[in-house]
C-alpha cells in the first residue's frame, strides 16, 4: 500500500506547476493591456472613382473604371486603442489629392465632353479593426517562438467619417473653384440647388500588419471610401442651357460648364462630328455616387501604460550567509 503523503505531494506539485503555466501564458496573451494606446501615420496613394476620365469604355462602378495615371498622394495621422486581443478602435485625420480628366480616355463621348478637375480632400473618421487571421509563429503552448517578431496578422476595418472636398478647374494655367460657377445651373432659376462640399464617408477595407518588436509595427492596407455625394468632380446630372449660364454667370462659367470638343477622331484618323452636350443631355450619372480609396503603408508606435515601481528593474546582489559547523 502506497503512502498517502508522497502521492498528495506529487498531485499538489502537478496542479501548482500547471496553474503557474496557465497564469504565465495568460499573462503573455494579455500583455497588450499594458500597451493599449498607439500613435501612427500612413503614406500612400489615393485613387478617384467618379464620372471624369476612366477606362476606354462607358463608365462602370467601383474599381473597374480606375484611371491609374491620376494616382495622387495621401497621408494620414492615426490614434489607435486596443479593445481586445484582436479588436481595435481607431481615429484618423487624412488629406488626399484626387483628380480626373476626360482627355485621358478614348471613349468618344467622354473624350468629347472634355471635362477635368482636381480636389484636395480632408477627412476625419472613426473605424474599428478586427484581426481575422493571426499569422504569428507560435509553439504548441501558444507562446511566440521569436522574441523579436511579436506578431503578424491580417485585419479588416470599417467605420464612418466626414470629408470636405473642393473641385477645381484649370483655365490658361489658373485653377478656379468650380462650385462658384454653378456649372449645372445651380445659381440660376430652374436649376438644381448648390451642392454641399461636405459628405459622410464609410471607409472599409483590409490590411496586413507586422509587429517588429513590442513598440513598432509596420503594415499595408487598402481602404475604400463610399461617399454620399456625386459632386466631388463637380459633375452629376444634365447639361444646363449654356447660353443662360454665360449671360448670368459669365464666359468662364460657360467654359467650365461645357468645354466640349464637338468632334472625335476615330481609329481610322477620320474626324467625326459629335453633338452630345446640348441642353438636357447627360453630363454625369446622379445614380452613382463618387468614391475614392487609399493604398497606404502604415507605421504604429505603441505607448506603454505600465507603471514602474521604485526599485523595479534593478538587479540586486543576494547576500549569502556563511554557515559555521
Amino acid at each position: 500500500m502506497s503512502k498517502p503523503f508522497p502521492c498528495a505531494l506529487v498531485l499538489f506539485l502537478i496542479c501548482f506547476t500547471s496553474d503557474l503555466k496557465c497564469q504565465y501564458f495568460s499573462g503573455q496573451n494579455s500583455y497588450w493591456k499594458s500597451q493599449r494606446h498607439s500613435l501612427g501615420a500612413s503614406l500612400g496613394a489615393s485613387f478617384f472613382l467618379g464620372e471624369l476620365g476612366g477606362r476606354d469604355q462607358e463608365g462602370t462602378g467601383f474599381i473597374y473604371d480606375l484611371e491609374l495615371s491620376k494616382t495622387r498622394p495621401a497621408i494620414q495621422l492615426m490614434y489607435r486603442y486596443q479593445l481586445g486581443s484582436r479588436v481595435y478602435a481607431k481615429a484618423h485625420l487624412g488629406v488626399a489629392f484626387i483628380g480626373g480628366n476626360d482627355a485621358l480616355t478614348e471613349e468618344k463621348y467622354r473624350r468629347n465632353r472634355n471635362l477635368h478637375f482636381r480636389s484636395t480632400v480632408f477627412e476625419f473618421a472613426i473605424s474599428g479593426e478586427v484581426v481575422i487571421i493571426d499569422l504569428t509563429s507560435k509553439n504548441k503552448f501558444g507562446r511566440v517562438k521569436s522574441s523579436k517578431l511579436q506578431g503578424s496578422s491580417i485585419y479588416i476595418t470599417a467605420g464612418v467619417g466626414i470629408a470636405r472636398f473642393n473641385p477645381q478647374g484649370n483655365f490658361e494655367g489658373t485653377w478656379y473653384d468650380l462650385r462658384d460657377f454653378g456649372t449645372e445651373g445651380q445659381f440660376i432659376d430652374g436649376g438644381p440647388s448648390p451642392y454641399s462640399q461636405y459628405t459622410v464617408i464609410l471607409p472599409f477595407g483590409i490590411g496586413y500588419r507586422l509587429d517588429l518588436d513590442k513598440q513598432w509595427s509596420l503594415g499595408f492596407e487598402v481602404v475604400h471610401r463610399t461617399t454620399f455625394t456625386d459632386y466631388m468632380d463637380d459633375v452629376s446630372t444634365d447639361y444646363f442651357n449654356n447660353q443662360i449660364i454665360k449671360e448670368e454667370q459669365g464666359e468662364l462659367a460657360a467654359f467650365f460648364a461645357d468645354p466640349s470638343l464637338g468632334f472625335f477622331l476615330n481609329e481610322d484618323g477620320v474626324i467625326e462630328e459629335l453633338n452630345s452636350t446640348f441642353n438636357g443631355a447627360q453630363r454625369g450619372d446622379p445614380d452613382d455616387n463618387d468614391a475614392y480609396f487609399f493604398a497606404s503603408f502604415t507605421a504604429y508606435y505603441k505607448l506603454s501604460t505600465k507603471r514602474f515601481k521604485k526599485g523595479r528593474g534593478r538587479v540586486t546582489k543576494r547576500r549569502r550567509r556563511r554557515v559555521v559547523f
